[in-house]
């Protein structure tokens, strides 16, 4: 007998600062495609265009929550489950809109990675260093979109570029892909 995972999906972000919020935009779908989903919506929908049926049965089992700009409240967020896979926005090097995959354990090792989370008090790295400390991890996975190019640039909005919009539809078969691992 296979014993499921415990999954929780974390969106992080902040709606009124444009790219930033691409987290939490990204949860929100997510909720809305589960939603869906428990109302009997058939696999056709428009909002599940492309995707598997298979794919989309293991996002009715996974918990997803809106962290917005948590900090230290994330250590909560993250106990009790056999997987976190969390959503943020980073700068980094890439072009705007790259999606890129970081593994829990590179986070917490790595630290060109650990700058590159950085649009909230404390950043993700720091409070996945905290919990293991202060009570163990669960697996984690990051899926992280790049966002703007000019650190010393605040974009009060909230729209997004049309880059990084795009980037939710190109994560969602990434992170639904990532619940059947």
């Amino acid at each position: 007998m296979t014993i499921k995972k415990t999954i929780r999906i974390i969106g992080c972000g902040n709606l009124l600062m444009g790219d930033d919020g691409v987290g939490i935009h990204t949860v929100e779908k997510l909720t809305a495609m589960k939603d869906k989903l428990e109302g009997g919506a058939s696999v056709s929908d428009p909002l599940f265009s492309g995707l598997s049926a298979d794919a989309l049965t293991c996002l009715k089992e996974a918990d997803i929550m809106d962290a917005g700009v948590s900090g230290l409240d994330m250590l909560c967020f993250i106990e009790g489950f056999d997987k976190i896979i969390i959503i943020d926005a980073l700068k980094s090097d890439h072009n705007l809109g790259a999606i890129l995959k970081i593994k829990g354990e590179d986070l917490l090792e790595g630290d060109d990675v650990g700058k590159m989370m950085s649009s909230h008090d404390v950043s993700v790295p720091t409070v996945l260093k905290i919990a293991r400390e202060v009570q163990g991890l669960p697996e984690i996975v990051v899926y992280g979109v790049e966002i703007q190019k000019h650190p010393d640039v605040v974009d009060v909005t909230s729209e997004m570029s049309p880059l990084v919009a795009a980037a939710i539809d190109r994560l969602i078969p990434l992170v639904l892909e990532e619940l059947n691992l």
